[in-house]
């Protein structure tokens, strides 16, 4: 895995995004972050009617991370009121730092959508959720803490890290 970006990818204009070597995204803003989405989802499943409102937030829970907005790029609701970004941790060939898109989203955030998935199913989905899912989310908490670049096994799985939003141009 490339760990610093081209020359190209440093002296870059593009948009205002987080660029490589900010500082990692503050864990508590992190969780914060997640829990302004866990609502998000809550609201959607407790307010649409079964089963769509479970699913939409389900969908949200997954693709967040990649919202089809102008000025959204790498953020959730959550991380945007909290000015951080998922940023990929790859660079393609032209030196630019990769998107993070709607298949980034997915990959980093399948633990937290198996989770959300098993808390739609009843009785048997909470079972599970209760034995798997709270352990995986204690992990993921643990790793956000601890790992040296706060990356979750979500980030590790979608090659992302978290990172605190630095507006202006890179480079």
């Amino acid at each position: 895995m490339n760990s610093a970006p081209p020359a190209s990818a440093q002296n870059s204009k593009s948009l205002p995004i987080a660029h490589f070597g900010e500082s990692r995204a503050n864990p508590i803003r992190r969780l914060a972050a997640k829990a302004i989405d866990g609502f998000i989802v809550m609201f959607a499943s407790a307010v649409i009617w079964y089963p769509v409102g479970p699913l939409l937030g389900l969908l949200y829970s997954l693709f967040a991370d990649a919202l089809p907005r102008k000025g959204f790029e790498g953020q959730s609701l959550g991380k945007k009121w909290l000015g951080i970004q998922v940023i990929s941790t790859k660079f393609d060939l032209s030196g630019e730092r990769k998107k993070v898109t709607y298949l980034t989203s997915l990959y980093r955030n399948a633990p937290i959508g198996l989770a959300t998935f098993l808390a739609l199913i009843p009785f048997w989905g909470w079972a599970v959720l209760a034995l798997i899912g709270f352990p995986l989310m204690v992990i993921e908490i643990y790793l956000i803490v601890r790992a040296p670049r706060g990356q979750r096994l979500g980030d590790v799985i979608g090659d992302t890290e978290v990172v605190e939003l630095q507006l202006g141009r890179a480079g």
